[in-house]
């Protein structure tokens, strides 16, 4: 940060703060893990089992009763309240800067108060909120003003980057930071024989996806490829650990293609437990499209932070060629990349791979070399820090 405000604390806004499970909120709560903890202190909703995720972070986060949904009212409750604390703590502490971890609620709120009391503020952009919220020409010229006000657009990718470029937002003000891991807490170990047993995984082949289950993270395409391989190759099973609106979709997916005793369904997994779960498996798969349905219509895979999370544990790859996935994964190198909505591309990768271990190979320990030169945490916060 800038040294006139080195001795000065800024706010983060976060709606997605752990004990949210999503790749946002593990980029948010990372990226303040990173900075100086008398620098910067999170504002993020109350739920149950923030005590004990704010008691073991290194900086302070105050929690509010802030709505959590998604309808419309929540949005608005929402806004209405972030502005309203946010002026008192303009008001009363002056905060060297406001990070806006949502376009709407917070950098509403950032725009104000640069208008009222000079205070610069960051905007985080990460996937596509220009076709969730940019329909309308009210909203078009309101987040063309948050946007092109801000000290920074920082975006996790430069699929995203250049998204809200073509929406209007200056170049000269965005920046891409790429979500990052901790490289010594994900890294290559021998799998884990408590996590073998629970889930029945000897002499197992072993897929896994980790991400919610939303309609474009693909889960249903891999289940689909499950059912193609299953009599080619028996001993292949997949563990989704997580939760979402298609759980039930899924699952009556997996009860038609008689798979039951090949797909487990984990629920919310410990966070902590992620590198094992990662060290157990044989191809991590998340074949990401473009969303169809109505609500989210268009929304794309802003980066994909599990994809560079099994890379670090060695593993390899297959992602889809949509959104900000092409950037996190490289095609040949780290893993392999099909187009997306093929069940027949994703049979034919995961064939590939358990036909061919020295490439399953190659791919991961390259996977791993990337983490450590481009998506370590120390590295990715040092440029973030000289950006601002």
């Amino acid at each position: 940060m800038n040294r006139s405000n080195s001795t000065s604390h800024s706010i983060f806004w976060a709606n997605d703060f752990p004990p949210v499970t999503s790749g946002i909120a593990t980029f948010f709560v990372n990226i303040c893990r990173h900075l100086p903890a008398d620098r910067v202190e999170v504002i993020a909703p109350r739920m149950e089992g923030t005590d004990e995720v704010d008691g073991a972070l290194p900086y302070p986060v105050r929690r509010l009763n802030l709505p959590v949904g998604e309808s419309v009212n929540a949005k608005l409750f929402k806004t209405v309240l972030t502005l309203w604390y946010g002026l008192l703590e303009s008001l009363f502490r002056r905060p060297a800067r406001h990070h806006c971890g949502q376009v709407v609620s917070s950098g509403i709120a950032g725009l104000l108060y640069k208008k009222l009391f000079g205070i610069p503020y960051v905007v985080y952009v990460y996937g596509s909120e220009t076709v969730r919220l940019g329909t309308s020409n009210l909203f078009r010229r309101l987040m063309h003003a948050i946007l092109n006000n801000s000290e920074k657009v920082i975006a996790i990718s430069r699929v995203t980057a250049d998204e809200f470029i073509a929406f209007g937002t200056d170049s000269v003000h965005i920046q891409v930071v790429y979500p990052g891991v901790d490289a010594n807490r994900f890294r290559p170990d021998t799998p884990d024989q408590s996590v073998i047993e629970r889930f029945g995984l000897h002499n197992k082949k072993v897929l896994l996806t980790v991400a919610r289950l939303d309609e474009r993270k693909g889960h249903d395409t891999v289940i689909r490829a499950l059912g193609m391989l299953a009599e080619e190759v028996p001993e292949l099973v997949y563990l989704i650990p997580s939760i979402g609106r298609e759980e039930e979709r899924l699952r009556r997916l997996v009860q038609e293609s008689g798979l039951k005793d090949r797909v487990q369904f984990l629920g919310l997994f410990p966070d902590e437990d992620l590198p094992k779960l990662y060290n157990v498996c044989d191809i991590y798969v998340m074949p990401n499209r473009v969303t169809t349905a109505s609500a989210l219509a268009g929304d794309i895979e802003g980066f994909g932070i599990a994809f560079v999370e099994a890379g670090a544990c060695g593993k390899p790859v297959i992602a889809c060629r949509s959104g900000g996935a092409v950037e996190a994964v490289l095609d040949e190198e780290t893993g392999l990349l099909v187009e997306p909505g093929s069940d027949e591309a994703v049979v034919t990768a995961i064939r590939r791979l358990l036909h061919d271990p020295d490439l399953a190979k190659r791919l991961g320990e390259a996977g791993r070399r990337r983490v450590e030169t481009t998506f370590d945490w120390p590295i990715l916060s040092a440029q973030l820090e000289r950006w601002l």
